[in-house]
């Protein structure tokens, strides 16, 4: 497997992991769950400085831009051929 393919299946998954996160929001779960706690512990050193940046009146767009920006990280990676 080269390293390109490499970084964006790494890419892929933490893209899933930032819509589980987005889903687990809308509901209501129980926050002692261990795979939430994993999801959060490994979403928030991403979502946290996007979300300090760019609070819109109390709406958290942070995932929605995280998500975008991992879109462009991976073409330009697949572009590359890295």
């Amino acid at each position: 497997m080269s390293i390109s393919r490499l970084l964006l299946a790494i890419l892929q998954l933490y893209s899933y992991l930032l819509l589980l996160r987005v889903i687990l929001s809308w509901v209501n779960p129980n926050p002692r769950n261990n795979l939430l706690q994993m999801v959060f512990t490994v979403t928030e050193p991403v979502l946290a400085p996007l979300r300090s940046v760019f609070n819109f009146k109390g709406f958290d767009f942070s995932a929605i831009l995280a998500l975008f920006l991992i879109r462009i990280l991976m073409n330009v990676i697949f572009k590359a051929g890295f």
